[in-house]
Formats: structure tokens, sequence, C-alpha cells
């Protein structure tokens, strides 16, 4: 499976503009049939997912709506499983949690405008340098396959 054929599947599941009722819940069984598909471990999944779903939205091709609920969906397996939070998923995860709610209250801002975007340019700025300083042939984070 391509990260491009997860992404598919994951549109399906999450479709903009459906409410919570309406979503298929994503389950430990669908990430161990996705690693198990990609070859990959848990841990580089839930980053190379993330990393991609940032990417998506900061070029504007997902939506926040649907990148947040799916880190929202993959943290709770994180949470079932007991299992630690990888640093890109977690930093990820986190700005698209700050976009959820006003800030202090000011409803004068976007928290989406506000936050999560610059965010979640400052976390692919912080990828694309890991990926440039590592030794040539060596990802920093594994290619998805």
């Amino acid at each position: 499976m391509t990260i491009d054929e997860l992404l598919a599947e994951l549109h399906v599941r999450y479709p903009d503009g459906a409410t919570w009722r309406e979503r298929v819940i994503l389950t430990n069984f669908d990430i161990l049939k996705w690693t198990a598909s990609a070859g990959i471990p848990r841990q580089d999944l839930y980053d190379q997912l993330a990393i991609e779903l940032a990417r998506g939205f900061y070029a504007s091709e997902l939506s926040f709506e649907f990148c947040d609920a799916v880190v929202n969906e993959i943290h709770s397996v994180i949470i079932f499983k007991n299992e630690q939070r990888p640093r890109f998923f977690w930093e990820i995860y986190l700005a698209f949690d700050s976009g959820e709610y006003y800030h202090d209250g000011n409803r004068d801002e976007h928290p989406v405008e506000a936050y999560t975007r610059p965010k979640i340019e400052r976390i692919l700025d912080a990828v694309a340098a890991l990926r440039r300083s590592a030794p040539s042939g060596e990802p920093v984070i594994n290619p998805w396959p």
C-alpha cells in the first residue's frame, strides 16, 4: 500500500462534512494491516502519515477537518495500545489540536490560521532540514515504499 492509497482509504472513512457518527472508526487492526502492507514499523507509519497530512494541509490539498480527524483517530489507537508518541506525529497532532478551539476566548482570530498553519510550517521546515542534513542515502524518516 502506498501513502496515496492509504490517504484515499482515509478519505472514504473521514469525508469532509461527515459527522462523527458517519465516520468509520480507525482501529488497531487497521494499523496492523497498513504496517504489514507497507512493511514498516508502527512508529514510522505514524510519523510518515502525519507528515503527509501536514504537507497536504499546508499545500491546501487536504482540509483541516480531515487531517484533524485522522490524527485524532490515530492518537486514540496510540493511547489504546499505550504506545510512545513518535516525535513528528506528536508535534503534528498538537498543531492540529491547536486549531480546534479559540485561544484565550479570542474569536477575532481563526485558530487554524493563527496557530495550526504556522506550527505546521515550522514542522515541515524541520523535517526538510533533517533530510538535508542526513548522510547521503540514509533517510531521516523511512521513505514510504
